[in-house]
């Protein structure tokens, strides 16, 4: 398998970075771009009709995401590897899937969390729904 475009989907968890942390490594083994993605879950009509301390919801939205790159950043820094870093106001499954499409890439990598919280049993978590749904090879990352 060529690996030229690497997604990783970030949420700032643990978890999540141990999933950068491999990407980071895979991307710097194999030359490979790689897309760092966090997926923030507003529904856009609240984004635009909504004004929050003096900003927009989707100002304030994309500050918190911001702020909660900060820990995949310095993972990244800490690697020596470059990313692209994109912020997606949306479901983060349906986003994830979305955006692994559209930016073409040839591998996601998400990280899982080492526990099943009782609502993922019936709706099932965000790594499980992109790993059901997305159309390039995936890579779990406990």
């Amino acid at each position: 398998m060529i690996v030229r475009r690497i997604l990783v989907a970030t949420d700032g968890t643990d978890g999540a970075l141990r999933g950068v942390a491999a990407a980071a490594d895979m991307a710097a083994s194999y030359g490979a771009e790689l897309l760092l993605i966090t997926a923030v879950p507003v529904p856009q009509h609240v984004v635009s009709a909504t004004v929050v301390q003096g900003q927009t919801v989707s100002e304030y939205v994309e500050r918190m995401a911001a702020d909660a790159l900060d820990s995949s950043a310095a993972v990244l820094n800490e690697r020596k590897v470059g990313a692209e870093i994109k912020i997606v106001l949306g479901n983060p499954a349906e986003s994830v899937v979305s955006e692994a499409a559209a930016l073409g890439v040839d591998l996601v990598v998400m990280g899982r969390r080492g526990r099943v919280a009782p609502k993922d049993l019936v709706l099932g978590s965000v790594t499980d729904r992109v790993a059901r749904n997305v159309t390039v090879p995936i890579l779990l990352v406990p």
